[in-house]
């Protein structure tokens, strides 16, 4: 009975954890427009608070399998809350742009550190066959997390100063890291481990250098040499890594295992998925208030029925993946998604905003039957041994999904806004309309590649 009381305690913790990490990264999506008048920036510039916190992550999670064998899961959690904890409070005074961006950093270090051991540690404490069930209890808190983040703090900002966001979710963080010192316990099995200093460089300087430059495309267009040449740096330095782990004895991160054909397509589907999810969180936001004029109260509240369907459904599909396997699940999210896509294109520039509203619940249908499950079938095609390295690449894949996603689309959209000889309303319609036919034709990639799954590899 006290074991099973300890892993009760052990599991809140963790998916108190993981959702105040993914809540904090999706905050201030909402007040992208008023921080944008604040410190006057454009679209692309107001991204980096996104794009940071992500490229943040991407360079710690590749560390994971050295620091979960080499400390301990509680001083992990504990060090990680820490990081949330200082971050919050230097974004809750931030005096200007810099400073928020540096408040974006430290929150990611501890994010980069603590999401892949989430997944870890949650396989580890549930039995295998109940796999499914933890990847949805997981899913329904790591996906909520991204709508519930931008529709409250819509209500917030229309009443407080955007800083204000940080102060509400302080008390939580420091709540949670209190009962992580009394709680959590080390249940992750220590593996021979080594860390490769030139790796981490290579993989730091790598997606840096090519995350910037996709990110100047929308300032200085597809020429300039201040694209090509971090695109160039960036793939070279991608590259060289990959080599890296392929020729160490004990890689920092095991990409070998991209050489199993159904982790790999899996890999490319959750690619998919998250470039989606996160650049829908982002535009829909500005799309209401930008195009058809609503308050920032209005623009966070339409993504409340869809980030309930989504606590919901995320449930449902963990426990559907535990009877019928993936396949089915993946194939009806994806179809859901696409659908939801084109019926986004239909609002116009007069649409009433509730059509948003309508639209998003499809979508985040869509996303709650395909994520958790996508993840849960690329774990169970991996070996025990594997799952630490899995959960890395599939966190990696994950973040720079959303960041490639974000750059890419919102650079659509400001370079429509921008060579469009019309209003910054009617480009940013028009910029928009084409982000989500870019989006509806990713997701109609997803639905056909999900036809070429198959649950062999779910054991009984």
């Amino acid at each position: 009975m006290g074991e099973k009381v300890a892993h009760k305690g052990l599991v809140v913790v963790i998916l108190a954890t993981a959702f105040l990490f993914t809540f904090s990264q999706f905050l201030l999506i909402t007040a992208y427009p008023t921080i944008m008048n604040e410190f006057d920036l454009n679209a692309t510039q107001v991204q980096w608070l996104t794009t940071t916190f992500l490229l943040t992550t991407i360079i710690f999670i590749p560390l994971t399998g050295y620091l979960s064998n080499t400390f301990t899961a509680k001083t992990l959690v504990v060090f990680s809350l820490s990081f949330l904890a200082v971050g919050t409070v230097i974004g809750g005074v931030s005096p200007n742009f810099g400073t928020l961006i540096l408040s974006r950093v430290i929150q990611a270090i501890g994010a980069g550190i603590i999401l892949p051991l989430v997944q870890t540690i949650l396989l580890n404490v549930f039995p295998y066959k109940r796999r499914g069930f933890a990847m949805g209890l997981l899913g329904s808190v790591v996906n909520v997390a991204p709508a519930t983040a931008p529709s409250i703090s819509g209500m917030i900002i229309d009443f407080f100063s955007w800083r204000s966001l940080h102060w509400i979710l302080l008390p939580l963080i420091i709540s949670t890291l209190v009962l992580a010192i009394f709680v959590m316990r080390n249940v992750l099995e220590k593996q021979e481990t080594k860390i490769d200093f030139l790796s981490i460089i290579l993989s730091g300087v790598g997606f840096s250098f090519f995350i910037f430059g996709l990110s100047t495309i929308s300032v200085t267009g597809f020429t300039d040499i201040l694209v090509i040449l971090p695109l160039g740096i960036g793939i070279l330095s991608i590259t060289l890594f990959i080599r890296r782990q392929l020729s160490l004895t004990i890689p920092v991160l095991n990409v070998k295992l991209f050489r199993n054909s159904s982790f790999r397509l899996l890999m490319v589907l959750i690619f998919i998925n998250m470039m989606l999810l996160l650049s829908t969180e982002t535009i829909l936001p500005m799309f209401a208030q930008d195009v058809l004029e609503t308050s920032a109260f209005l623009s966070g509240f339409l993504l409340v029925p869809g980030t309930i369907l989504l606590s919901v459904v995320t449930i449902i599909s963990g426990n559907l993946y535990d009877r019928f396997g993936g396949k089915k699940i993946s194939i009806l999210g994806f179809a859901f998604t696409f659908v939801s896509l084109i019926l986004l294109n239909t609002v116009g520039m007069d649409s009433s905003p509730y059509w948003i509203m309508v639209y998003f619940c499809f979508f985040m249908i869509g996303f709650g039957l395909t994520l958790m499950t996508l993840v849960t079938i690329s774990m169970n095609a991996l070996d025990d041994a594997d799952i630490p390295h899995g959960s890395a690449i599939v966190n990696t894949v994950r973040q720079f999904a959303m960041t490639f996603g974000v750059i890419i689309l919102t650079t659509i959209i400001s370079f429509t806004t921008s060579i469009m000889d019309t209003s910054y309303k009617v480009g940013t319609y028009w910029g928009i309309t084409y982000a989500f036919i870019v989006m509806a034709a990713l997701a109609l990639i997803g639905l056909i590649f999900t036809g070429l799954m198959n649950d062999e590899e779910r054991k009984s």
